[in-house]
């Protein structure tokens, strides 16, 4: 028993300290967290009709009680405002009192940046878009927002400032839009405000925009109208510089009214998508529902306004030539000021390389085996022309400024070359008319060689051996003069003069003098002098024959071995050979100055009769003795100082030639020095009259010379005659005829096109078949001559689904080629860019759930739905509850307050994710984490190879499509698309190496960190393994890469976890926990789903964290902040303890007579067992 007493005391003990903590109550006041309700107030209390506050006691369960304190409101931030609309402001009402309507289309001159594309037209709906259609015919509303949000490759490109299914047709609400074109920097209030919301968010103050919308909904109403209640009013700003576009979304403080409780499966959807591949979602769409309906509520970090949502809506910045071309065609004059239709281009590049008005430049353009001739004149600008690999004509161009010909240029390339709107460059040729070959003619030249042998203007031939100096030409028109001059000097001992100088001096109404001398020196060199001043050369460029070159105001000079060239202008030439110690030269005049010229070279008027004309008006037949015309050359010496100074010999006074007639006279001793030259005269004049056979050679080399640049001058390529516009239907053979004036003329291809043939005769087969990019060059060459002419006629195809639809009046380029593809004109219920779509009523989404039936329309609405299957909404019990509303602090923490139709018209709260109760004041709930900072990409590098000759546009769209598609659609954009050299594969295909930097996007929720931090490279690997199947995206994406391994994905950058917590935080009430899973990701965890409280108490997660609620038992009762402590109750413990000590008592009182039987039975036993024992 002692033993027994003493194994009990600790209970008693125990049973002791219960008594003494038993009295003792613990209790708690709790603080609700700020909460809005759908009226947008605030408060810090519990509702008045069913707010709570808990009270916890330890060991007891809990009791209620309520709570009396009064709200506080706290002012919101402030809400933005909308930019001025209405009629008032100059802005048109648009409205259509249908169930859906859309805008007439809007087509910006300079295209609008989307994406990786420039978009042509645009249109808005009354259900809060802004779409960019494929064809000007592809027009739906699109009323059902997409249920997954934007993901980049979406159907439809379009920019959401508030998409969900809106109803104007019950004659309430509107919209206004105004268009602004601010091209050459015209004023207005409401782009420079844009531009200046777009300068602060984006930190650009160089942002200039060129065409902005403005687009305002006014009090719209969801569908259906006349049930739903509430409305919206909401506006959004497109603008562009061309390069960069943006949108502005801005939200009425306080008109954003519609009802999401009202909103049966459609939620509205906010942001934008190109279409191809780039896409931003708001970040309201991963808010609860009542808060994606309150993006006036939303607010902006960078502006501190509510109702502001911003949008970068280009990928990449990339230069507008359209707009380039446009503000260029602005700048211009309506009509040239120089006389641009006085110059042409030479033929071919035989014919310009002679004409010395014209010199070699790069122009570092026009393709492989192009060179260019240019010729300048300071008075009426300049042409440059371009030549084929057989010197074939191809094009010309003016020009203004010779020193600035890439600026010159770049207007050409900007309207014509680098955008696919042929009408821009119809307007630059208009500002700049094409430059041909068909006026051209050559200059006129005349010569002087030898012995003085001139031949004149006009072609007449006649020796002049005068000794001094005299005039050569001189000539004037309404514009510039010019004047040659030469000196000549005895031919050693012999009765015979040469030219030893030449000068020229060149002045136009632009420029002042300008003076070139020609000095020979010993050895057949030439000293040549610049206004009294030595020209030292320098080398020219690889196009200009190895030429030296000297470029000057008015003046261009050149120098290749002997001869010295000078081009006054571009206008007057004259080139100069030194040869036997002779100054042999050639002079050429333009046809301006016709009929205007006077000295040795004769008067030009094609007429030779007259050329011998002396100063006095008189003039000598040709054919006249050599004595007159020696007299008649005299007339023209130049008494006193010329262009070449003063002499510093002393000549004769007397000097007088020997005669051609003198020469032939005594001829017989010098019959073996002229036998080589062939009955030349003036070969043989030199010969005998210098007693030297070389110098009559070189004379007669000079003189075939001329003759032949003469000839070269005035030959002709074959000309090409036929349509310069080929316009053809798919499919269907076109047939063209070309023909030449030569007879012997062949006719080719330049490139071979699978889609044309051309036969030699000129007959020209297209049948297309495809819509590749290609250049049609058609050649007509004469082999016996050598010379060749292109044409490169445009090409238009119609791709359209019937013949009748095509436009060949509205075409667009093909890349930088010479096809172009007509417009169509859809009819027939077509529609899309060919008109090779059928309408039908499933191109436009049903309801959520609702299927459409190919041909026949959405199915019915979902039970309890009313509508037409691609507009449903609830039935319209809504009256019921018109005249209801939400009581004032109705629901706390954010939550939305709505009457509730299924339950007779009571206020009833949607929580956010975190709350249990019907009140949003109890917490509990798991939820996902907020972005606290901006959280970086995760960034690899690609090493690509194709053989595709793909541009820089398709492999980006061909990575992007692939990233997309891999698990967990966390890929961003391509922040780099480059290509770059490697070593030439032995095979020698046409390998192409690009470096791609791919950027992805981390998320909070679901597997995502762990994907891109453990399995993305492994992901990619395989994505490059497969072929992708060929869609009509432009530019296409299905550009097929070799397969490439781990060692071609590389890292640039990656978050661990541990980092990435740093960006997150759980909002809300206080002690959640950020907790990280492989699967699912970040999770604000509260610790009542992880076991906050023992011993089975109840835990509520309060404004001030998690509380425990603990529970008694029968015996024991739970205390503590996690009811980690038990205490045994009092009466439980006299109940145990008085009911031990009866069970003791009976069990003693058991024991006692148990063994009092078993004392009494065993001595009776006993007695008859000795009375057997003692009985005999």
């Amino acid at each position: 028993m002692k033993g027994a007493r003493w194994r009990r005391a600790p209970w008693v003990s125990l049973s002791c300290l219960c008594l003494c903590l038993l009295p003792h109550v613990v209790t708690g006041m709790t603080t609700p967290s700020l909460k809005t309700d759908g009226g947008g107030r605030t408060a810090t209390s519990p509702p008045p009709t069913t707010s709570q506050t808990i009270i916890s006691t330890a060991p007891s369960t809990a009791t209620h009680t309520r709570s009396t304190a009064a709200p506080v409101p706290i002012p919101p931030e402030k809400g933005v405002s909308l930019f001025p609309y209405g009629a008032g402001t100059g802005d048109l009402e648009f409205v259509r009192r249908t169930v859906d309507f859309t805008s007439p289309l809007f087509k910006p001159a300079t295209g609008f940046p989307l994406g990786s594309s420039l978009r042509d037209s645009l249109y808005f709906t009354d259900n809060g878009q802004i779409i960019f259609p494929e064809s000007d015919y592809q027009i739906f509303s699109y009323p059902n927002p997409l249920r997954t949000g934007f993901t980049g490759w979406d159907p439809v490109a379009l920019v959401a400032p508030f998409w969900d299914d809106a109803d104007f047709s019950t004659g309430r609400g509107t919209t206004f839009y105004q268009e602004y074109e601010t091209l050459y920097g015209e004023h207005s209030l409401l782009v420079q405000e844009a531009e200046s919301w777009i300068r602060k968010i984006t930190n650009n103050r160089g942002y200039k925009a060129r065409w902005t919308l403005k687009v305002t909904w006014v009090n719209a109403h969801a569908y259906p109208a006349q049930w739903t209640l509430g409305s919206n009013t909401y506006q959004a700003i497109l603008s562009t510089d061309g390069s960069r576009s943006y949108a502005l979304f801005l939200y009425q403080s306080g008109g954003m009214q519609w009802d999401v409780a009202q909103r049966s499966g459609n939620l509205v959807l906010m942001g934008f998508s190109s279409g191809d591949g780039y896409f931003e979602n708001s970040p309201l769409m991963s808010q609860p529902a009542w808060e994606k309906y309150r993006p006036d509520r939303f607010l902006n970090s960078n502006s501190g306004l509510r109702g502001l949502q911003f949008y970068r809506l280009h990928l990449e910045e990339r230069p507008n030539y359209r707009l380039e071309c446009l503000q260029w065609l602005k700048s211009q004059p309506r009509w040239p000021s120089w006389g641009w239709n006085q110059v042409s281009c030479p033929c071919s590049w035989q014919q310009g390389q002679w004409d010395l008005r014209f010199q070699p430049v790069s122009i570092g353009r026009r393709g492989l085996g192009s060179r260019q001739l240019c010729s300048f004149t300071s008075w009426r600008g300049g042409v440059c022309c371009s030549y084929g690999p057989w010197g074939e004509f191809r094009e010309g161009w003016h020009v203004q400024r010779p020193w600035q010909l890439a600026q010159e240029l770049e207007p050409q390339s900007w309207c014509c070359r680098w955008n696919d709107k042929p009408y821009l460059c119809a307007l630059y040729q208009e500002k700049r008319p094409r430059v041909g070959c068909a006026t051209y003619r050559p200059p006129r030249p005349a010569w002087m060689f030898g012995d003085p042998h001139i031949t004149t203007l006009d072609g007449v031939n006649y020796t002049f051996n005068g000794l001094g100096d005299f005039l050569l030409v001189g000539a004037q028109d309404g514009n510039s003069s010019f004047l040659l001059q030469g000196r000549t000097a005895q031919t050693g001992s012999a009765q015979a003069t040469n030219f030893i100088a030449f000068a020229a001096r060149y002045r136009s109404s632009s420029l002042g003098p300008v003076t070139v001398q020609w000095l020979l020196e010993p050895h057949d060199t030439i000293h040549v002098l610049l206004d009294n001043q030595t020209v030292t050369f320098k080398p020219g460029h690889e196009d200009g024959r190895g030429q030296e070159t000297f470029n000057a105001t008015g003046v261009f000079l050149s120098r290749n071995g002997s001869v010295v060239s000078a081009s006054f202008d571009g206008w007057a030439t004259v080139s100069v050979t030194a040869l036997s110690n002779i100054l042999h030269a050639s002079a050429s005049l333009p046809p301006e100055y016709q009929n205007r010229t006077e000295g040795l070279l004769g008067l030009w008027n094609n007429n030779p009769e007259d050329d011998f004309r002396m100063p006095n008006g008189s003039t000598i037949p040709p054919g006249s003795p050599e004595e007159m015309l020696f007299h008649y050359g005299m007339t023209w010496q130049i008494n006193g100082t010329g262009l070449l100074g003063k002499r510093n010999d002393q000549l004769p006074s007397n000097f007088t030639p020997v005669f051609y007639s003198q020469l032939q006279k005594n001829s017989s001793w010098a019959e073996a020095l002229i036998s080589n030259c062939d009955g030349d005269s003036s070969c043989i004049y030199d010969t005998l009259a210098l007693r030297n056979a070389s110098i009559g050679l070189h004379t007669r080399a000079v003189s075939k010379t001329y003759e032949q640049v003469n000839a070269t001058l005035n030959q002709y390529p074959p000309s090409i005659n036929g349509s310069r516009v080929v316009e053809a239907y798919k499919g269907q053979i076109t047939l063209i005829q070309y023909t030449s004036n030569a007879e012997d003329a062949t006719f080719t291809l330049r490139d071979n096109c699978t889609d044309f043939k051309l036969f030699e005769n000129g007959t020209l087969l297209w049948t297309p078949k495809s819509l590749e990019p290609f250049t049609l060059e058609i050649l007509a060459r004469r082999a016996k001559i050598g010379l060749a002419s292109a044409l490169q006629p445009r090409t238009v195809v119609c791709h359209c689904s019937a013949e009748s639809q095509c436009l060949y009046n509205q075409t667009s380029r093909v890349g930088n080629s010479s096809l172009e593809v007509a417009g169509c004109k859809c009819d027939g219920g077509t529609f899309g860019r060919y008109c090779e779509r059928s309408e039908d009523a499933c191109e436009e989404p049903c309801f959520p759930s609702v299927r459409c039936v190919p041909g026949k329309g959405c199915e019915a609405c979902p039970p309890n739905l009313t509508g037409d299957g691609r507009h449903c909404a609830a039935l319209g019990s809504s009256f019921l509850c018109r005249n209801q509303s939400c009581p004032v602090n109705y629901c706390y923490n954010q939550g939305h307050c709505y009457i509730s139709q299924t339950l007779g018209c009571q206020p009833t709260c949607i929580c956010p994710p975190a709350f249990t109760d019907s009140l949003c004041f109890l917490a509990g709930n798991n939820f996902s984490p907020t972005v606290n900072l901006e959280l970086p990409l995760r960034v690899i590098q690609l090493l690509l190879s194709e053989e595709e000759n793909a541009s820089m546009a398709e492999v980006n769209a061909s990575v992007a499509y692939r990233l997309g598609t891999l698990d967990m659609r966390a890929f961003l954009r391509n922040s780099q698309v480059k290509q770059i050299d490697s070593p030439a594969p032995a095979s020698g295909s046409p390998i192409q190496h690009w470096m791609v930097i791919s950027e992805f996007q981390y998320r909070p929720r679901g597997p995502v960190i762990d994907f891109l931090n453990n399995q993305l490279l492994a992901a990619v690997v395989e994505a490059f393994l497969y072929h992708v199947p060929r869609r009509s995206e432009k530019p296409r994406n299905d550009v097929v890469f070799q397969p490439i391994s781990r060692e071609d994905v590389r890292d640039v950058s990656a978050l661990n976890v541990s980092t990435l917590k740093a960006y997150f935080k759980c909002d809300g009430y206080k002690g959640y926990d950020l907790v990280y899973s492989p699967q699912s990701g970040f999770t604000c965890v509260s610790p009542c789903s992880r076991g906050y409280c023992d011993h089975g108490g109840q835990c509520q997660h309060l404004p001030s964290g998690p509380r425990c609620s603990c529970v008694s038992f029968s015996i024991y009762t739970a205390w503590g902040e996690h009811c980690e402590h038990l205490s045994m109750k009092l009466d439980a413990f006299f109940g145990i303890f008085f009911g031990a000590l009866g069970g003791l008592l009976l069990l003693a009182v058991g024991t006692f007579v148990v063994l009092r039987f078993w004392g009494c039975s065993r001595a009776r036993f006993s007695y008859f067992l000795d009375l057997a024992e003692a009985l005999p």
